[in-house]
């Protein structure tokens, strides 16, 4: 009935809603984050929890949990330790600080709008003293698997278009399904293949299904047969390779800046991908409406072409130590090596 369309988007909505409230009720907070605001008993708390669940009971004898004067202990031997560095000198290398932890718990809030402020300053941070080698060829691969992801919007338009037999909400719905086994599949090899190839992978399938779905529906609109079953296989392939490389690049984009900008980098690549979700769905509504289907399936299978060139240029994360600090001396020194060695076979 003409009603149909609201349950389907019901049913669409609901795992947003229960991953929100398991979210809420089960992901503790970060501890870094209660120390970046001076709040050490709550920080200890947070870090007894998930130890306790990565390692199991803590009060069973598995180990001793973290006390609030065994982290401030350690917070001020941090503070005092200065190192040197090669290229600037003597200074005090990037680590967590705890504001108030030093002089009591009473740790003044900052206000909204000077966290506000300080957040857009530090986005010039991921691209000073050589970090844009990491933040721009992330940001230009959250571009195109924008523009990849932009297909997903016209799911049921695209069924509804090449007049399958098959009810277009159905395919829709059961087509979502597939992200399940795509999110099992990036789980299990994430750490195994690793996160750079992973998003490799996930582009050439991605590329491969809408470049196949162009050509099946242009043989749709020249013969008029129902392949619906042949759409729909192409259509879970691409959100099965779709969600693994999405949930890879997350992880990469996350694990490529330094504790400092870790959120802001990654916020900063989002935030460029996000320009793309936007313009291409003025460019594939438009194609849609005039029933291009084959181009606009194109379009998108060439984006995940150019998101795979650009993503062999990214640092694979793989089983790599997290970073507090940019170390600036290190990549200069691998740049030099790097340009010695290309002078050498010249």
């Amino acid at each position: 009935g003409s009603g149909q369309w609201r349950i389907f988007l019901l049913i669409n909505t609901a795992p947003t809603i229960v991953a929100g409230l398991l979210v809420y009720f089960m992901v503790p907070e970060s501890p870094r984050f209660y120390l970046s605001g001076g709040r050490v008993e709550e920080a200890v708390a947070a870090s007894n929890m998930v130890a306790a669940r990565i390692r199991g009971n803590i009060s069973a004898g598995h180990d001793d949990p973290l006390t609030v004067e065994e982290l401030k202990s350690h917070l001020a031997q941090v503070r005092s330790k200065r190192f040197d560095d090669d290229e600037t000198g003597s200074r005090e290398k990037e680590a967590l600080v705890v504001r108030g932890t030093m002089s009591g718990d009473g740790a003044s809030k900052e206000s909204l709008l000077w966290g506000l402020w300080k957040g857009l300053r530090s986005i010039s941070q991921v691209f000073v003293h050589g970090m844009y080698k990491v933040t721009v060829p992330i940001q230009v691969v959250y571009f195109c698997l924008m523009a990849v992801t932009g297909v997903e919007t016209w799911w049921t338009k695209i069924f509804q278009s090449l007049n399958l037999q098959t009810d277009a909400y159905f395919l829709s719905f059961c087509h979502t399904l597939a992200k399940i086994p795509g999110m099992m599949i990036a789980a299990f090899l994430i750490d195994r293949v690793g996160r750079r190839r992973l998003i490799i992978t996930g582009f050439v399938g991605a590329s491969l299904a809408l470049l196949l779905l162009a050509f099946t529906a242009s043989a749709i609109e020249a013969t008029g047969d129902d392949r619906s079953v042949v759409v729909f296989g192409l259509a879970c392939l691409f959100s099965i390779f779709l969600c693994m490389t999405w949930l890879s690049l997350d992880c990469l984009a996350t694990e490529s800046f330094p504790t400092k900008v870790r959120s802001t980098g990654r916020g900063v690549c989002v935030g460029t991908g996000r320009f793309a979700g936007v313009g291409t769905q003025f460019l594939y509504g438009t194609l849609v409406g005039r029933k291009a289907l084959p181009l606009m399936l194109s379009i998108g299978s060439i984006s995940a072409v150019m998101g795979l060139l650009v993503a062999i240029r990214t640092t694979d994360t793989t089983n790599a130590g997290l970073n507090d600090h940019w170390d600036y001396a290190a990549t200069n020194k691998d740049d030099k090596a790097s340009s010695e060695k290309s002078n050498r076979s010249k």
